[in-house]
């Protein structure tokens, strides 16, 4: 990033600036965060359904219309709100919760298009995909304190992980969905690295980051404007993060490994 070559973390030009970002809400940043997974989820919906349904919506930028920002934004602050108020600890508890809150905004996301015959169980391995992906960003990790789970605390969430990938790939494949196969197939090598692998913070970042690139890519094919909002949130994110707490969050680039503490526990 050129602000980390510009404004090094000791130098007079980032603590001005950064006492500007210090005053800032983050939690303004984590609602950000926040509306753009639900964005990803409902417009996935909608991706699925033109591929079913149309043979010619790709890379349609006309979508991108009063009628589908209303939407999302309203859609996206309720969803908000109700996430808030309705947290659990608990990872069945949460985990249960946030698939049907995703069965939902996926439906919904097909509703715009059309729903096909097929779509309420479709939806299933969909939602299980992002499901899974919540579980691994609510594992602790914390960048700038090099914390990140022993790997005697991650296997089991990992290995459940992995088998739901698995078999949602396997289920893309025989029903013929290239988005599903394709994107959770992508996405299995980035588990096994983390479980075969020695423990290392770099694998817990690149199965979260890879987690939402993957998908978000295929949105894309159909919605090219999303990557736009992809890439400006991504630095909004980024520059908030570093200016705010010296960290660069999100991000492609991981911690060099001869620095990072292993805990193979």
């Amino acid at each position: 990033m050129l602000a980390e070559r510009y404004f090094p973390l000791e130098s007079k030009r980032y603590r001005s600036i950064s006492r500007v970002f210090n005053r800032l809400n983050p939690s303004f940043f984590t609602g950000l965060a926040l509306l753009y997974s639900i964005w990803a989820i409902f417009l996935s919906g909608s991706s699925v359904s033109y591929r079913v349904l149309t043979d010619n919506h790709y890379w349609y930028w006309s979508s991108f219309n009063l009628i589908t920002t209303f939407s999302l934004i309203l859609i996206g602050f309720i969803e908000i709100k109700y996430l808030k108020q309705s947290n659990d600890n608990s990872l069945l508890n949460s985990f249960i919760f946030n698939f049907f809150n995703g069965y939902v905004l996926f439906l919904l996301g097909m509703s715009i298009v059309g729903i096909s015959s097929s779509a309420f169980f479709d939806a299933i391995f969909y939602v299980l995909y992002f499901s899974s992906v919540h579980i691994v960003w609510s594992m602790p990790l914390n960048i700038e304190k090099e914390l990140f789970p022993k790997k005697s605390e991650s296997m089991k969430t990992l290995l459940l992980c992995l088998v739901l990938t698995v078999v949602i790939s396997i289920y893309g494949f025989w029903s013929s969905d290239p988005y599903l196969a394709t994107a959770s197939g992508l996405y299995i090598p980035f588990y096994l690295v983390t479980i075969l692998f020695p423990n290392a913070i770099r694998h817990y970042q690149r199965l979260r980051i890879f987690g939402v690139a993957i998908p978000v890519f295929f949105i894309g094919v159909h919605f090219p404007w999303f990557l736009v909002i992809s890439i400006l949130i991504f630095w909004i994110l980024r520059y908030f993060h570093y200016f705010n707490s010296g960290v660069v969050i999100p991000s492609f680039k991981v911690i060099d490994p001869s620095i990072q503490k292993k805990k193979n526990g």
